[in-house]
């Protein structure tokens, strides 16, 4: 069998299978040895493959905060214009007069030093058991080299998310170190 009758042969069959896919006219050239090529080996027949995974699947009834929501809390947790007595509904458990006035203190320090204002950049928020999530907050400022970045948790209460206690303290050091 020479390569023209091979080609020739291709040719029909691609027309036949045109045809049956409603292509009205197609026109073949006949080809010589050297302008055959091998086109494509194992491309995926159907709809193309999907490209991004699908998302990681929520448990029923799981509510995850928004990142502006979670950037919000942050904004006021760490506000060095108001006094802890007014921020223990932001956190678990609330907060303590000794914790308090530390943050208080550490706050007006970090105001007066020409940190604020700071920014909250939310990402990566996801479940971390019944009622609670977790993400990761970039916080800046004018005084940061960079941004840094911790991973807090939050609670959701009656329908309103908070601060996990530990995470609380920790945004506060990062907010006034």
């Amino acid at each position: 069998m020479t390569m023209k009758s091979v080609a020739t042969g291709v040719a029909a069959v691609g027309a036949i299978g045109a045809a049956a896919v409603g292509v009205t006219s197609a026109a073949f050239a006949p080809a010589g040895p050297a302008q055959v090529q091998l086109a494509a080996v194992g491309a995926p027949y159907g709809p193309a493959l999907p490209q991004d995974p699908p998302p990681l699947p929520r448990a029923p009834g799981q509510n995850l905060p928004n990142p502006d929501q979670l950037s919000s809390l942050c904004n006021q947790a760490t506000d060095p214009g108001v006094s802890y007595t007014t921020k223990t509904n932001l956190v678990e458990n609330g907060i303590s007069p000794d914790e308090g006035h530390v943050a208080d203190h550490d706050l007006r320090k970090a105001y007066r030093d020409g940190k604020f204002p700071e920014t909250f950049n939310v990402t990566n928020i996801a479940p971390a058991g019944p009622n609670a999530a977790q993400a990761d907050v970039a916080i800046a400022g004018p005084k940061f080299a960079g941004p840094v970045t911790k991973h807090l948790a939050f609670i959701s209460q009656g329908g309103n998310w908070i601060l996990q206690h530990d995470s609380a303290i920790a945004l506060i050091q990062a907010a006034t170190g």
